[in-house]
């Protein structure tokens, strides 16, 4: 009997805009976006521009799934689901998470929460994609709107992913 091998999987980006059109005055934005993977571990260079001091510490992440049939069929795309997680300022300097790596890159210093206005820089920042390997969504194409949002609900900062699960 033959015996079927799981291969591995990663996350490939098609698209990674850091401005989102509809919320082009956002006081976070991410510009210059470059990314290099080598099999699941990704290099994200980018710079962060954060326009003014964010004094909430209560910012919310919403991600915003939309799942296609294929990046050549945009017209069957579908929401599929929106992730909110609460308290996300300390999420985001949790330790021992998949994007802990990836703060140790930024330059002056990795922005915190509350965030300072500033322009800041990641240079080869990494990512590991393996974690993709356990979610039970590939053979679909997503787009993902990712926003941070403050107590009343303004966007601080809105980036648009797209792309899909595939063996390396």
């Amino acid at each position: 009997m033959e015996r079927l091998v799981k291969r591995p999987k990663t996350i490939r980006f098609t698209v990674f805009k850091g401005i989102c059109p509809e919320y082009p005055n956002a006081p976070i934005t991410l510009t210059n976006i470059q990314f290099n993977s080598i099999n699941r571990t990704f290099l994200i260079s980018m710079k962060i521009n954060i326009k003014r001091n964010v004094h909430e510490l209560n910012l919310k992440l919403h991600l915003q799934l939309k799942r296609c049939r294929s990046n050549d069929a945009l017209d069957t795309c579908e929401n599929y689901t929106t992730i909110k997680i609460k308290n996300f300022c300390s999420v985001l300097v949790d330790k021992g998470k998949p994007w802990t790596p990836f703060r140790k890159f930024m330059y002056p210093i990795a922005p915190e929460c509350p965030a300072k206005k500033g322009e800041y820089e990641v240079r080869n920042g990494t990512f590991d994609g393996s974690a993709f390997n356990y979610f039970p969504i590939s053979n679909f194409y997503w787009k993902v709107k990712a926003l941070i949002l403050n107590e009343q609900e303004e966007v601080i900062l809105c980036t648009k992913v797209e792309g899909q699960i595939a063996p390396i």
